[in-house]
Parts: structure tokens; C-alpha cells; sequence
């Protein structure tokens, strides 16, 4: 689940529909199924899943594993990870997050809440204690993909981005790298590259966006210490 990267509407709605002003544009909900492997051997697919309720206006993200026979050893079908969050002209605001690895004991679990009003961050991850504070821009594991969508289809670069990790606060800087259009499952995209790090670590995110999708991701890869371990393909698309 650490891998999903990751992860609609255009800029283009602006022509149509006037006045419209960029910091008003939000995802649109979506399925996305992709497939996935590990060092080259087939993993499984994953599923992402964007939903908004349409009372609160709230959004739901959630990812799903449903991994091949020998990814299951270290992956369980049970596996997910989910966020809540809202949408506004300033960008994407988690308020809850929970990961659940769907085996037993609690590795790997947590759940967090966030009260921006007092400006902290509470819950647990693997049984402990988390106590953090808020910080502009602060995402968890989930609404940072959504929070990267967002900004590339308002015309923004994501730039610095805060990120709760386990029961820390990290910084990864998202870099625009260049073009390149694929051949999909969806048939021949444009899209446009970003790679995030963080300092003092081995590990590159890579994610091609396609702007024809509303910047969902086409392609991912984790790349570790210079070698490419994940990869996940985009092989369906559903709009909600």
C-alpha cells in the first residue's frame, strides 16, 4: 500500500464555462484499476477510488489491493488505506486517514485525525500514540495524490509538500521532469512526468499525469537507489 503513488476534470472546463476561476476546480470522481509488479514479477492490480459525498462535499479516497498469488505473502486482499478530505480554493485538507494492512496484529495499521481548527494532528499507528501539529500544505499518505492532481489541474507545480508518514512529518519536493506520450490500455496519451523525494532518502517516486484525464496517473514507478521495484500501469478508467 506504501507504493500507491501516486494517484479529474481540466483546465479546459475554464473555456467553457465562464467566469471560472482556477482555484475553483476539484477532482472528479473516478475508479481507477492498475496493474502492478515488484522487481518485474506480476503483483496483483490495485485499485484507487475517488468518491464525494454529496451532502457533506466531502471526499473519500480509497486504495485496494487485490494482489497475485505470490504477492499475497506479503500483501493481503483485505489491505486498505483511506482518506477523507476537503476540497477548497486554497487546495486539498485531510481530515481522516486510516490504514489497515488486513492481517492480524497491527502492523502497519493506524488511523489519524485531523482537527485544523486546533491545528493538531491525533490517533495511532501500529498501536502507538501519534501527536503532531499542523502545518500549511500538510497531507497524509492518501490525499497527497489528490492534492497533486488538484494543483497541476489549477495550473499550479506542487512544489514542497508536507506528508504525515507512519507517525512522522517528512518534506517531499515534487519536480516537473518532462513529456512523453504512451501507449495504454486507453490508447496513446500525452502526459507529463513529476518525480518526489525526500532528503536523505534512496527512494524516487516517478509519475507520469495525463492532462487529457484530469492528471491521473498513466504510470508509476518506485525507484531504490537507482533501480526501478514498482511499477503500476493504468489499464481502466471509470468515471463516477
Amino acid at each position: 500500500m506504501r507504493t500507491t503513488l501516486l494517484l479529474i476534470g481540466t483546465l479546459s472546463l475554464c473555456a467553457l464555462q465562464q467566469p471560472c476561476a482556477a482555484d475553483a476546480i476539484a477532482p472528479q470522481p473516478f475508479t481507477a484499476t492498475y496493474q502492478v509488479s515488484y522487481r518485474g514479477f506480476g503483483a496483483g492490480t490495485l485499485r484507487m477510488q475517488l468518491l464525494r459525498d454529496p451532502q457533506t462535499g466531502q471526499y473519500i479516497f480509497e486504495t485496494r489491493a487485490n494482489p497475485s498469488m505470490l504477492a499475497r505473502v506479503v500483501v493481503s486482499r483485505n489491505a486498505l488505506e483511506r482518506s477523507v478530505m476537503e476540497v477548497t480554493g486554497d487546495g486539498v485538507r485531510p481530515l481522516q486517514w486510516q490504514a489497515d494492512d488486513g492481517k492480524s496484529g497491527n502492523k502497519g495499521d493506524g488511523a489519524l485525525a485531523f482537527d485544523w481548527s486546533q491545528q493538531a494532528v491525533s490517533g495511532e499507528y501500529q498501536g502507538a500514540p501519534v501527536a503532531l501539529s499542523t502545518q500549511p500544505k500538510l497531507q497524509d499518505r492518501q490525499s497527497i495524490q489528490i492534492q497533486v492532481m488538484t494543483d497541476l489541474m489549477r495550473g499550479k507545480e506542487p512544489g514542497a509538500v508536507p506528508l504525515i508518514s507512519d507517525d512522522t512529518i517528512r518534506e517531499y519536493s515534487y519536480t516537473r521532469g518532462t513529456t512523453a506520450s504512451l501507449d495504454t490500455k486507453l490508447g496513446k496519451l500525452d502526459t507529463v512526468i513529476y518525480e518526489s523525494t525526500r532528503p536523505g532518502s534512496s527512494r524516487v517516486s516517478r509519475v507520469w499525469h495525463a492532462p487529457s484525464l484530469g492528471y491521473v496517473p498513466v504510470r508509476a514507478e518506485q525507484v531504490r537507489k537507482g533501480k526501478v521495484e514498482t511499477v503500476m500501469t493504468l489499464i481502466s478508467l471509470d468515471r463516477q
